[in-house]
């Protein structure tokens, strides 16, 4: 009769150890290893880290423990126990403090989670304080760790049913932000910064001892993505395992690479981002502008949408700066400022966009 195999860091079967591990037990069975009198328990995929024989004490006994946030304990053992995801996270308010460079180093703030444990259960609330350290360094270290020590494995629960090419996009954009945004508290290890779409849900999983498992939740917020983030892993400082929660919120542009944006009167395109810096490229005079994200929200951006079309010039109205244009494809005539068209004579045609009066050249020449 076939048995299932035990798992030989808690005794249960393999669905169990699917469980603490996920996928990680079908392709590559744990392995045991020693270290002075304790024997711990590696999982040779994943590099999840146990000592032997104490999870299951661990997700049962010790989280209705007194000893530590019954709440949020309660939270954790439901979570992953039944395998519900909370049906509602949310970000109260946040702070964030910059330094002197204006780069983002914490934030302060306050969090609500409600979940249930089963769709009869009235839902439970957690809200908790946080203070979250972000470190952007270029130390080897740093670099060492996000580039090398987190894999991350994306749980769809989408409610209608989702197409794999729809599941290839999300994964790709994912591992984009991932590699673009790394995040660190400035304590423990680096975890990636993960956008979900659509409101889905993502787990985490690091081969450092120090966070074993975890599951991500996000959303896009304008511009400020907010990710909660409940980790159950073995703290070797402490030699024992234990619950904690992470919150990180961290300010993003609304813009991507590519974008075009009206800053005063000069159009930018976003070049890129690097060191928590925006690089924009002014299209007028071709020159490249960094800055800090803090700087660069003060300076209120506003989008636009960059579809050029002919124009040809009615008549100039010198007193008053102003010209008199017509829209070659749908015939309308208005007024704009004729700071830009000062190179031009009446009759001449050209190429350009209508923002606010103002007229915004596709090229200087004529």
């Amino acid at each position: 009769m076939f048995m299932s195999p035990q798992c030989i860091a808690c005794g249960e079967n393999e669905e169990f150890f699917q469980h603490l591990c996920q996928s990680c037990y079908l392709e590559s069975n744990p392995i045991l290893k020693k270290k002075k009198d304790l024997e711990f328990v590696v999982c040779m995929t994943c590099g999840l880290l146990a000592s032997k024989g104490h999870w299951t004490k661990f997700f049962m006994n010790d989280l209705n423990s007194s000893k530590i946030y019954p709440k949020l304990a309660n939270f954790v053992n439901q979570e992953w126990k039944f395998h519900y995801r909370p049906s509602k996270i949310e970000v109260k308010h946040t702070e964030q403090i910059y330094n002197e460079d204006d780069e983002l180093i914490s934030v302060h703030g306050m969090v609500v989670i409600s979940a249930s444990p089963d769709p009869f259960v009235p839902l439970s609330t957690i809200q908790e304080d946080f203070v979250i350290n972000i470190n952007w360094g270029d130390c080897s270290d740093c670099q060492t760790r996000s580039s090398g020590l987190y894999i991350s494995k994306i749980q769809v629960r989408a409610q209608n049913e989702t197409t794999s090419e729809e599941l290839d996009n999300w994964g790709s954009e994912i591992d984009k932000i991932s590699k673009e945004f790394p995040l660190s508290d400035g304590k423990n290890p680096l975890f990636r910064l993960i956008q979900i779409k659509n409101g889905l849900d993502a787990l985490f999983r690091s081969k450092s001892a120090a966070h074993s498992v975890g599951r991500i939740f996000a959303r896009d917020k304008g511009g400020l993505i907010q990710v909660t983030t409940e980790f159950a892993g073995f703290d070797k400082s402490k030699s024992k395992e234990y619950p904690r929660k992470q919150v990180v919120s961290v300010a993003l542009p609304k813009y991507r690479e590519g974008d075009y944006i009206l800053i005063d009167k000069h159009v930018f395109k976003v070049a890129g981002y690097s060191n928590f810096k925006i690089a924009c490229l002014d299209v007028m005079n071709k020159t490249l502008r960094r800055m800090s994200i803090k700087l660069f929200d003060e300076l209120n951006p506003k989008s636009l949408d960059m579809n050029f079309e002919e124009y040809q010039i009615i008549h100039f109205e010198t007193a008053e700066n102003l010209a008199e244009i017509m829209n070659l494809s749908s015939y309308d005539n208005q007024f704009v400022d004729s700071t830009e068209l000062q190179t031009f004579s009446e009759g001449d045609t050209f190429w350009g966009i209508v923002y606010e009066g103002r007229i915004i050249l596709k090229d200087h020449s004529k």
